[in-house]
């Protein structure tokens, strides 16, 4: 599984959460398989500081190939038809550093 976290800054797992898309500098794009880290990059955010087109951010995801997307809160409806339309799932509502949200998904998965 591929999940995208909103994230406010280039610390990558230690960076917190971002608070919606417009307002993080960055998505740490994370990489699990069989419950376990394979894989974590960095992705600037080019939306970052800027209104959010719905088509363009889907497509900015689906480029990372990310299957979720985590963020605290979703812009606008648009943006969450367009990622669901692309088969990505979005989790709101979270907050905090983002290696212990990926430690509560991991969880999630190996049981």
């Amino acid at each position: 599984m591929i999940i995208a976290f909103a994230s406010k800054n280039h610390l990558g797992l230690n960076s917190d959460l971002g608070s919606d898309i417009s307002h993080s500098e960055y998505f740490t794009i994370v990489e699990i398989e069989d419950a376990k880290l394979k894989k974590v990059r960095n992705v600037e955010n080019v939306f970052f500081k800027q209104e959010v087109d719905a088509v363009a951010f889907a497509e900015f995801i689906k480029e990372t190939k990310a299957e979720k997307l985590v963020v605290s809160s979703v812009e606008n409806a648009a943006i969450t038809n367009e990622l669901l339309r692309g088969n990505v799932s979005i989790q709101e509502g979270s907050a905090g550093r983002i290696a212990d949200l990926l430690e509560n998904f991991q969880n999630i998965i190996a049981r």
